[in-house]
């Protein structure tokens, strides 16, 4: 896909920077995926299905509660810090780098202590009894310390995207090695758990490490002066913060909070055969992170110049290239997911290809809209792109209740099915029509100036 787009898109530099930046994403992203598959499968096998479900439901509440208070800043900082980078201004770059960390540690301070606070609440209601219960505790120390999205951003804004890749990787090796030595020496759940904790404190922390240092490298440092100032320096900072995030949050919250319903709603071992489905779907939108990553500052550089029309034909190449390998990898991945799962995690694991089939179709139709949020980030329409994560999400959560006491487990894969079909179908409709306006004027100036 890579050679195809250096092909067929215009031989510039903003051709060669996405090409280039999309070579080290997706290397990093298939190696992620790939440890992360062997971590699993070793998870699986050393705790089974049952255990397996409880450690899915630890991670899953963790997460979950860092999506809802720890808004991310990365996004806005890099369409704010862009500006500020381009007009050479950088005192506004310090103080919004400055602003992203605070933001950064409250989030995460936040986050740990709503874990503390409501884990002993609902351990019990979500099917995690006696020292599993206490796990749940655990999580709030892998989200207590992450400044993962300032250190994100500044990679991505210095084009450092070689870096990142290579830092993620060892992060994922870092836990797939950890995991091992946990399974041979016969590591229980809480093992297992602390594992997590310490791959999300390294994740959160080696970003923002190196991020600093290419801050260091250009005589550049962050500056905690006057939030107020700083935010009156970039107006409509919190708005634009606020919609990505929460179009985001409504997104991740259905992939976190299914694990959590469930958790309620059926036994551990179903949760275990869905943590599998979930896992997986999770490998493939790995893959697909590639092209959102590096198209977003491209997008924005075009939008900020007026370039529309680059914008349509770099997002319908892209679009057109993923959708092949969809094809491509889904169809022979659905006609043999009985033996690839016996294979990878075991004949426990086979009762598990239905809902993994499901899944899997859910997430291709989300892969092939991958980059329909960055257009439309990039063409200012945060808000739309929020407001459409709601209506899903709502539709999400209508669903899964009926679905799963209808259709067991496979009912919780029908809903992302559903919800997704309608995120596609909005997001694509409205960035062919924000696109269509925005180019019919450059058409017809051209045409003008021709004749």
């Amino acid at each position: 896909m890579i050679q195809r787009l250096r092909q067929i898109l215009p031989h510039d530099q903003v051709a060669q920077r996405l090409v280039r930046n999309l070579k080290w994403i997706f290397s990093s992203q298939v190696a992620m995926a790939i440890l992360g598959m062997i971590s699993l499968a070793v998870s699986a096998r050393a705790l089974g299905a049952a255990g397996l479900g409880a450690l899915a439901l630890i991670e899953a509440f963790a997460r979950i509660n860092a999506r809802l208070v720890h808004f991310e800043p990365w996004q806005a900082v890099i369409q704010y810090g862009s500006i500020a980078l381009e007009e050479k201004d950088t005192a506004r770059f310090e103080n919004l780098v400055g602003l992203s960390i605070v933001l950064d540690v409250i989030g995460g301070l936040a986050a740990a202590a709503l874990i503390l606070f409501l884990a002993p609440l609902v351990a019990g209601s979500i099917g995690l009894d006696g020292g599993a219960a206490h796990l749940l505790s655990l999580g709030a120390l892998a989200v207590a310390l992450s400044l993962r999205a300032t250190g994100v951003a500044l990679l991505r804004l210095y084009d450092r995207f070689d870096l990142l890749a290579k830092i993620d990787a060892a992060t994922a090796l870092f836990r797939l090695l950890l995991s091992i030595i946990a399974w041979l020496v016969g590591g229980s759940l809480v093992h297992f758990v602390v594992i997590f904790v310490l791959f999300s404190l390294a994740e959160g922390l080696i970003a923002f490490i190196f991020g600093r240092r290419e801050m260091r490298q250009r005589g550049q440092k962050p500056r905690f002066g006057s939030l107020i100032a700083t935010l009156g320096q970039n107006r409509g900072f919190l708005r634009f913060m606020w919609n990505s995030n929460l179009a985001v949050i409504l997104r991740q919250t259905t992939q976190r909070l299914d694990v959590v319903i469930l958790g309620a709603l059926v036994a551990p071992v179903f949760v275990g055969h869905y943590h599998i489905a979930r896992k997986c779907g999770d490998a493939a939108i790995r893959l697909g992170r590639p092209i959102k990553q590096a198209v977003f500052p491209e997008f924005s550089r075009l939008a900020a110049s007026g370039d529309y029309v680059r914008i349509r034909k770099t997002a319908l190449w892209i679009s057109v290239a993923f959708c092949a390998i969809l094809l491509a990898g889904v169809i022979p991945a659905l006609i043999y997911i009985v033996p690839i799962l016996d294979a990878a995690f075991g004949e426990a694991f086979v009762a598990a290809a239905p809902v993994v089939s499901i899944q899997a179709v859910a997430v291709a139709l989300f892969l092939a809209g991958v980059i329909l949020g960055p257009v439309l980030l990039s063409l200012g329409h945060d808000r739309e792109l929020m407001l459409i994560g709601a209506a899903t999400a709502a539709l999400f959560f209508a669903l899964i209740y009926p679905f799963v006491v209808t259709f067991g487990v496979n009912g919780a894969a029908l809903s992302h099915l559903i919800s997704n079909t309608l995120w596609l179908v909005a997001c694509g409709w409205l960035v062919m029509r924000t696109l269509e306006a925005k180019t019919r004027p450059d058409t017809a100036s051209k045409s003008e100036v021709r004749s």
